[in-house]
Formats: C-alpha cells, sequence, structure tokens
C-alpha cells in the first residue's frame, strides 16, 4: 500500500538552468528565494523560479513545484516513490530533488492539472497555506 501524503503545490514558475561546470553561481540566487544547486563533474545545475533565471544559459522554461509536506528521516522508504510511480503510470515527465527534510517533484505546467488529479485520485491530499 502507497503512503497517503499531503502536498503543497508552490506558487511560482521554476527553470531549470544549466551552466558550465566550474561556473560562478548567479549572486541573485543568493537572495532567500527557494532554490536548489547541484554542480557535478559535468555541469551546474541550478533550478529556480523563473524571475530570478540566469540569462544565456541553456534552460527548460514552465516546471511547477510540488512539494511533500511534513519532515521525513532520511532512511524512511517509499516517500517519493508513493508521489512518482502513480505520474509515470500517468505518463506524466518528472524532475524530483530531495533536501534534508522532504521531497520536492517538478512537473511541466501543461501536465499540472493531470498530475494534481492523477494524485489526488491515489489518495494525497493538496493542502493550501495561508
Amino acid at each position: 500500500m502507497s503512503k497517503k501524503l499531503q502536498l503543497y503545490l508552490l506558487n511560482d514558475t521554476f527553470t531549470v538552468n544549466k551552466l558550465a561546470q566550474f561556473a560562478e553561481i548567479p549572486s541573485i540566487l543568493a537572495k532567500g528565494e527557494m532554490c536548489f544547486i547541484y554542480r557535478t563533474d559535468d555541469e551546474l545545475c541550478i533550478i529556480c523560479p523563473e524571475f530570478m533565471a540566469p540569462n544565456n544559459v541553456q534552460q527548460e522554461l514552465g516546471w511547477r513545484c510540488i512539494k511533500i509536506e511534513g519532515q521525513f528521516k532520511l532512511n524512511e522508504v517509499g516517500v517519493l516513490e508513493s508521489v512518482l510511480k502513480p505520474l509515470a503510470e500517468a505518463n506524466i515527465p518528472i524532475m524530483a530533488t530531495s533536501t534534508f527534510n522532504t521531497d520536492y517533484v517538478f512537473v511541466m505546467e501543461e501536465n499540472l492539472v493531470n498530475a494534481v488529479h492523477t494524485l489526488q485520485k491515489t489518495g494525497h491530499e493538496f493542502v493550501h497555506k495561508e
């Protein structure tokens, strides 16, 4: 049986940006907005709200972010799978990332309504924050 989770849809639209491996992190990203920064042997990848996106880099616009509400132990099994499996079965492409506390799933804007309905049918609940 899959976990039933509370999910929260973030308001911002995000962009996924690919920069050169040793590129400097743009200073605007230090402004306190939510962003994800990954440096690998091949690239610097930045996922951030579109209004903060760097210029003149390879990027993909139009991603919406679903946050899995609550804090989970790093060794907890099945949290992300309970969201990703129904989306995969509905043929909805995703990007996922995790932090120490929780997981985030990104879907393209054009797939958002279908993704929300799919997750609700699975038993997940979308919560609203004031």
